[in-house]
């Protein structure tokens, strides 16, 4: 029940990419009587443990921010027109309630378009474009709009509360890609003692939605010898999903061996697949056809870095309502621990000079 509250209490957070305040301060409560807290001047945070040896130094990234908006204009109707900050589906979007902040405090919205009843036949017919979307505050006028305290630059993210569904286990909210991986690496810090063979530093990142912008600056910062990227991947367990299907709720921890930002070192993902078998773990090996991650930019610090993905996978991810399972983010934690606690410095030598 711990871990549930934490993963709603994250999911709930408001935090779309460069606004990870509140997310940030989330994570840090939950691990600083756990690990030593820093930051880097962009916004992450890392949060560091020591096991018993200072090296190799073990980075597990999972990024803070959310699929977002930003305010663009103010129409003289009041109405607010907005840019995307990430990647929306736009058909997703239409009549959702958002939470736009302001320098007054939060107004709750509704992304709205066009009624049907005023539209042609041709606009009914047509593809629904980003552009024809608007949020409505209530208001009547670009006055009554700024009097509230609304201005261009405001961000806007979904307003929903997380919540257990009714089948065991199962989650609903916003933002497990990737509130579920920024829960990952908490609860690892707080059930790690020191014994592990390492340094490890769980980072949470800002801006991946918007170009891995965090991944960058976190790597400079720490410097590591190998890392973890913790995702909340999209499932593909929907209706009529096919024959291929690598990302199951309860299937258990995804290992990802491609995505088009990256290769995942081999060396690392084929450990990963070991431990997981030795230990009973459940879990799911993906080759992805689309998406990225923080991995892409980390693994090319420096003289490069050995990196992989493990998601816990997430029905409707990049929408309002996400779906994930606690059984794969147990699945997800059990397989990280069993790993941290396997790689020395002998292991993640052999790691770096022999990838493949």
């Amino acid at each position: 029940m711990e871990l549930e509250k934490l993963l709603m209490e994250l999911s709930n957070g408001f935090g779309p990419s460069g606004f990870e305040g509140e997310v940030r301060e989330i994570f840090r409560r939950a691990v600083s009587d756990h690990a030593d807290i820093s930051y880097d001047n962009l916004g992450g945070i890392i949060a560091t443990h020591r096991g018993n040896a200072p090296e190799p130094k073990i980075l597990l990234a999972a990024h803070l921010d959310e699929v977002g908006l930003m305010v663009r204009g103010i129409l003289p109707s009041g109405y607010l027109k907005v840019v995307p900050l990430g990647s929306w589906f736009t058909p997703t979007l239409l009549a959702q309630e958002v939470r736009v902040r302001s320098k007054n405090g939060v107004h709750i919205g509704v992304i709205g378009a066009k009624p049907p009843h005023y539209m042609s036949e041709e606009e009914r017919n047509r593809p629904l474009k980003f552009g024809d979307l608007y949020i409505d505050v209530g208001v009547g006028s670009r006055d009554e709009a700024v009097a509230l305290g609304i201005e261009i630059g405001n961000p806007v993210a979904p307003a929903v509360q997380a919540a257990a569904m009714s089948q065991p286990g199962a989650l609903i909210g916003k933002a497990f890609d990737d509130r579920a991986g920024c829960a990952v690496i908490v609860q690892l810090l707080r059930e790690l003692d020191h014994s592990h063979p390492n340094l490890v530093m769980g980072a949470g990142t800002v801006q991946e939605e918007n170009g891995a912008k965090g991944a960058h600056t976190i790597a400079a910062y720490t410097q590591p010898d190998l890392c973890i990227v913790l995702e909340g991947t999209p499932a593909d367990d929907f209706a009529d999903a096919g024959s291929i299907i690598q990302g199951r709720l309860g299937g258990g921890a995804q290992i990802r061996r491609f995505d088009p930002s990256m290769v995942a070192n081999t060396a690392l993902v084929n450990l990963a697949i070991e431990e997981a078998q030795k230990n009973g773990i459940p879990y799911q090996v993906t080759v992805r056809e689309g998406g990225g991650t923080d991995g892409s930019e980390i693994q090319l610090h420096a003289n490069g870095v050995p990196t992989m993905v493990i998601g816990v996978p997430v029905r409707y991810a990049h929408s309002h309502h996400g779906i994930i399972s606690m059984k794969d983010v147990e699945a997800t934690i059990r397989l990280v621990k069993a790993l941290i606690f396997k790689l020395d410095r002998a292991v993640v030598e052999n790691i770096q000079q022999n990838p493949w």
